[in-house]
């Protein structure tokens, strides 16, 4: 019960942070200011931004086929499999959404519910090293080898992605060792750990769509940076490459921040004001354009979310239903 309450008055907590951060947001931006931003784009500009969404999802779903067994889903049901579960982590308040992979592959091919868990964990594992190592490349390109500060986060960001399997590694049997007699919360977390552990564990029996896999995660972040600056070029803003990149990286980042509402809202667009405005850019216009951004990414998210739910159809009956492990 005490473990309840606490999870509730944690989720309240970071409901709040998010629609003050929002609530700001919106002020330093002004309404007005990004309704325009998002009904004046461009249409020609709009449509690489909408191909570069789907590039962006295409990758994701051949990142869940390979990590799963071979022939347990090809790429293609992958890919609308990996937008419904897009959509519903994005949409589904307090990142409940997250299970929806699990659900889906249980109902697709069979998949019990703790290796689809495991599945999920692994996933989300691999997005945030190829995240880091696209933050750690971005300020590495943007500010040079010359700037300390840079460096040193570049460093920070980069080596725990390139030494993944050990840093899990580390954690787990750090873990284990320390667990007895911890509390709810501090449990769940050593759960989810082992979980990740035992998914990469799993994974490295099959090294190369392992390797494979980590590949997607990078070229589905690269499409995402894509999408950012389409999305700015169609607002009439053509920033830096490597600014887009860096400031969006920060964006993604800071939604690993435990403040959610619903869609994210609030911890991205304080992470791309931040960064952005750290940039030079003015406060406004960051403000304004992290909002306009999310916005319309989340109008490609439901579109492409509804599109694969339509392809998806009913729930595959037959051999395939067996698939486990």
């Amino acid at each position: 019960m005490n473990g309840d309450r606490a999870g509730r008055f944690r989720r309240a907590v970071g409901a709040a942070v998010a629609v003050a951060l929002v609530t700001v947001t919106l002020w330093l931006a002004g309404p007005g200011a990004v309704g325009a931003l998002i009904i004046g784009v461009t249409p020609a500009a709009m449509g690489w931004a909408l191909a570069a969404a789907a590039g962006s999802l295409i990758f994701r779903g051949l990142r869940l086929s390979l990590l799963l067994p071979p022939g347990a889903l090809g790429p293609v049901r992958a890919v609308p499999t990996a937008a419904v579960a897009q959509a519903a982590a994005v949409f589904v308040p307090a990142r409940l959404g997250e299970f929806a992979l699990p659900w889906l592959l249980r109902r697709d091919i069979g998949r019990d519910g703790a290796s689809g868990v495991a599945t999920l964990l692994v996933a989300r594992t691999l997005d945030t090293a190829a995240l880091g190592a696209w933050a750690g490349v971005a300020v590495l390109f943007r500010w040079g080898l010359g700037a300390p500060m840079a460096l040193g986060a570049a460093c920070l960001l980069l080596l725990p992605a390139l030494l993944l399997p050990v840093t899990i590694s580390t954690l787990d049997r750090w873990t284990a060792a320390r667990e007895q007699g911890w509390g709810p919360t501090g449990l769940t977390w050593a759960g989810r750990l082992h979980r990740i552990r035992d998914g990469l564990d799993d994974a490295r029996r099959r090294p190369v769509r392992l390797a494979a896999a980590a590949i997607a995660c990078m070229a589905a972040w690269a499409f995402q940076w894509t999408l950012a600056w389409n999305l700015l070029s169609a607002m009439g803003f053509l920033w830096p490459v490597w600014d887009v990149v860096t400031g969006s990286a920060v964006a993604s980042i800071s939604n690993l921040l435990p403040f959610n509402l619903v869609a994210n809202f609030g911890t991205l667009e304080a992470g791309w004001t931040a960064a952005f405005a750290t940039m030079g850019v003015d406060l406004e216009v960051a403000a304004a354009t992290g909002l306009a951004c999310h916005i319309w990414a989340l109008i490609f998210a439901a579109v492409f979310g509804g599109i694969g739910w339509l392809v998806l159809g009913p729930a595959k009956q037959g051999p395939e239903q067996n698939v486990e492990s």
